[in-house]
């Protein structure tokens, strides 16, 4: 009697376990483009690994507190770094889009001038032509 005790408990730790993993991870998914709150990796991977040392180990304090660290390590090192890097990407790709369009604004400013003095200098030109057609 003691073997079937001890096998569903098994059974059921595997349960726990997976379940937990499948909701830290389901938490920690970061559709929203780069939204999440910074550290919710870390918080996550830190339950998880805290939930499967209990699963896994019992009601060991010092094996929760372990796979707390080791889950919160191994979530900050994937979820938040890889959200910390996205910002940055989207920084530099906003400082160049802006660097880009103040380019084009000096572009454009430079051949409006140059089509001015064109203009002008035309001008003069045409002037000074009925002078002398008229003089």
């Amino acid at each position: 009697m003691r073997k079937p005790h001890h096998a569903s408990h098994v059974g059921l730790r595997i349960t726990l376990l997976g379940l937990l993993i499948g909701l830290a991870l389901a938490g920690c998914e970061n559709t929203g483009g780069g939204t999440a709150a910074a550290g919710i990796g870390t918080v996550g991977g830190a339950a998880a690994g805290a939930g499967a040392s209990r699963a896994i180990f019992g009601n060991s304090t010092s094996g929760m507190l372990i796979g707390a660290a080791a889950g919160g390590l191994a979530g900050n090192m994937t979820l938040d770094r890889q959200a910390e890097n996205r910002r940055i990407q989207e920084v530099e790709a906003s400082r160049d889009a802006s660097a880009r369009r103040q380019l084009d604004f000096e572009r454009q400013r430079a051949l409006q001038d140059e089509e001015v003095r064109r203009e002008i200098e035309e001008r003069r030109l045409f002037d000074q032509w009925q002078r002398e057609r008229n003089g």
